[in-house]
This record gives C-alpha cells, sequence and structure tokens, in this order.
C-alpha cells in the first residue's frame, strides 16, 4: 500500500531554505489560455497581479507585494506549496505556469485563479503535469491582491472549539467526541512535558489525502490519489489530517517541536513525534512490536544506513527510519532521563548529538537491535 508521510511536509520547512543554484532550462514565462477573457478589465488586474507574483513569490516566504500581508500572520509561508515547484532536479524553470481559468465565486469581489504548471521534455517532446493550484484573488479600490484558498475552500466547513483546539470539519464526516477528549488529553500531556500551556491549534479534520489537497488548494497533486491517509503540520500551529480523525497527536507533537526547537535533526523531530504519538492510526507501542518482528525476519538490516527520515521504506504500516529516531528517542529517555531527550532537539550536527548518548555509526545498528527487545518505556503515556 502506497504511504504519505506526514513530512511532506516536512518539504514544509525544508523549502525555505535558500536553495542551491540551479541549471536554467528557460526564463519565467505565464501562459494565459484561451478560456480566459481577457478583455475584460478585472482579468486584466487579475494577470498583471498574477504575473507579477509568480515572477517573485521564490524570493521571500515572509514578504510579497501582490499577496495579502495578513495571511502572513495566519499561515506564516502562505504559498509555500508553489515554492520554487518550476524546478525539476538541477533544472530551474523546467515547469512553467499556465494560467487556465479565472472562476467565479458566491462573493463579486472574489475570483478563483487557476494555475497549472507543466514542463516539456525536448528530448521526448512530452508534456508533464506537475500541479494544477488554486489562489484566491481579491477585488479592493486599491487594486487586486492575491491569498491562499484555504479559508475559501473550509468556509462552509463546521467549526467546533475543544480546549486548546479549534476542529475545522468536512461535511463529509461527523465529528468524533471521544476522539476529541482524548487528543485534549494527549495535549495535556505533552504540554506538562515541555512545561508549556497548551497550544492554541487549528485541526482540520478531512476524510482522505484528495480531499485534504483540495482545501489547501490544489486541483491536481500526485499525491492526493495515493492510497491510506496520513496529514501535516503547518507552522502558526495548523494541523492537516487525511484519516478522517480528530486525533493526530504525531502532527500535534510536530507544531510543539517547531515551537521550541526550529533546528531540530528532521531525524529526532520525526523519532520524537512517533515516539510521543505513533504513526498514523497505530501507536508507538504497536510499531514497535512491529519492526521487532519484522527485524527478526530480515537480520542482514543495518539500521545505521536508514537514517533519511524520508526515505520510503517501509515494514507493512511502520516507517523504518521513523522508528529508528523513535527508538534513539526512547533510548535516550531510558537511560539519560528527559533533558538528554531534548538535547536532541538542539541544533547541532546529528552525530554530535548521537554521540553525546552513547551511540555511534559503529554500534547503532546493535543498540537499536537492543532497545527493541525491551519493554517500551514511554516519556508520556500515550494513547493506543
Amino acid at each position: 500500500m502506497t504511504r504519505f508521510s506526514c513530512l511532506i511536509f516536512l518539504l514544509i520547512c525544508c523549502c525555505c531554505n535558500p536553495a542551491e543554484k540551479k541549471e536554467s532550462s528557460s526564463t519565467f514565462n505565464l501562459t494565459i489560455s484561451s478560456t480566459v477573457d481577457q478583455e475584460a478589465q478585472i482579468n486584466q488586474e487579475i494577470i498583471k497581479t498574477l504575473r507579477g507574483f509568480l515572477s517573485t513569490k521564490n524570493k521571500s516566504n515572509y514578504e510579497n507585494t501582490y499577496w495579502s500581508s495578513d495571511d502572513f500572520d495566519t499561515y506564516w509561508f502562505p504559498y509555500q506549496d508553489i515554492y520554487r515547484i518550476e524546478d525539476k532536479d538541477s533544472i530551474s524553470n523546467f515547469y512553467q505556469p499556465t494560467l487556465l481559468h479565472i472562476v467565479d465565486t458566491d462573493e463579486e469581489n472574489k475570483k478563483l485563479i487557476k494555475v497549472a504548471y507543466i514542463g516539456h521534455n525536448t528530448a521526448t517532446e512530452e508534456n508533464t503535469l506537475k500541479y494544477i493550484y488554486n489562489i484566491l484573488a481579491t477585488k479592493s479600490d486599491s487594486g487586486v491582491v492575491l491569498s491562499n484558498s484555504t479559508q475559501y475552500f473550509t468556509k462552509d466547513w463546521k467549526k467546533i472549539e475543544k480546549g486548546s483546539l479549534s476542529y475545522v470539519i468536512s461535511p463529509n464526516k461527523e465529528f468524533n467526541e471521544q476522539e476529541a477528549e482524548k487528543q485534549i488529553k494527549d495535549i495535556e500531556k505533552i504540554s506538562a512535558f515541555f512545561n508549556t500551556e497548551p497550544l492554541p491549534i487549528t485541526y482540520y479534520s478531512c476524510t482522505n489525502l484528495k480531499e485534504l489537497f483540495q482545501i489547501k488548494g490544489f486541483d491536481y497533486n500526485p499525491i492526493m490519489y495515493r492510497e491510506g491517509g496520513g496529514g501535516l503540520s503547518a507552522r502558526q500551529n495548523i494541523v492537516f489530517s487525511a484519516n478522517s480523525s480528530e486525533f493526530y497527536t504525531h502532527e500535534i507533537m510536530h507544531l510543539y517541536i517547531i515551537a521550541f526547537y526550529y533546528s531540530r535533526a528532521q531525524l529526532f523531530n520525526e523519532g520524537m513525534a512517533t515516539y510521543f504519538g505513533g504513526s498514523r492510526k497505530y501507536s508507538y507501542t504497536w510499531h514497535k512490536k512491529n519492526l521487532k518482528t519484522y527485524l527478526a525476519e530480515n537480520p542482514e538490516i543495518d539500521l545505521s544506513l536508514h537514517l533519511e527520515p524520508f526515505e520510503r521504506f517501509f515494514a507493512g504500516e511502520t516507517s523504518i527510519p521513523y522508528m529508528i529516531g523513535a527508538l534513539i528517542c526512547e533510548r535516550t529517555f531510558r537511560l539519560y532521563g528527559k533533558e538528554k531527550l531534548l538535547a536532541l532537539l538542539e541544533k547541532g550536527e546529528m552525530w554530535d548529538l548521537l554521540n553525546d548518548v552513547g551511540l555511534t555509526k559503529e554500534n547503532l545498528n546493535t543498540e537499536l537491535r537492543k532497545e527493541l527487545l525491551l519493554p517500551p518505556t514511554l516519556a508520556i503515556a500515550n494513547s493506543d
């Protein structure tokens, strides 16, 4: 079964870093579809604004002349999903934008802009569609300004407040009160562990990946058609769940880590989230048993060779790299306590941090396999 890793998203964090210099295939060029009425004045303004935005969006993640300033308070990086999407491997501007359509909404001053990114392979003469993405355009006395479309697509979704959680519930599902109560209890435990008040979190509860990507603005993204659930967390304390569930401690744990440990290594970020919250619908305890069985049947696997957290290496439902990070966290907490566990999230080179808790390239595989044989030692009593 194909799976969706939550940190796709930290593609989210990765894409905020300055990109390496790339080979350029062509300059920026916005194509306008014949379905767009370019004679209409409002469309002319929208096209001018869109062109300005697309030509400047990769220069900053915290401001853009053509984008609503309020959006940066709401989403931190509101156009993150289309940051540097023109690039393919080492080639910049491989995927070029096409304005497909400008769609009326139920608000006279708002339009949806549908933009496709399409790449052309000159060697094979083949075209490849990467994304179709919606941007909201709002007309005011001062001109046209762009914004993220999530709030527009969820404006009719049910809103439910539970403790520090603001649930936004898909109309295609019923709100699960028991799951929400269980989530609140886990948040209380996590907050106590970090010695802080519960974070205010907006939780979008979607039925599946297709719906999740639709409210994020996509008409097409290949990930939205993968099997299974999943989700992601985003800055400004936002969780998107595609599990048709009000319980997703893994992603909520990411928000606490991001809030206090910006420079954390991704292996420990995913490991800590899995240690505290499991992964998808299964607890850490379940994944530990599953990985123990899998490695007993595959003794040739060297865990020290799988430290890239987003490597697609699974034991059934269990991400092996996520569990490597989680086992490191459990071993650290069991042997050294809370202070050393949190120190793994501090800024530092990964192997320096590992060496500080007695792990080396030479002994990592052996030590983690030993940890698998022990009963779970949990930092919080996370839920099954």
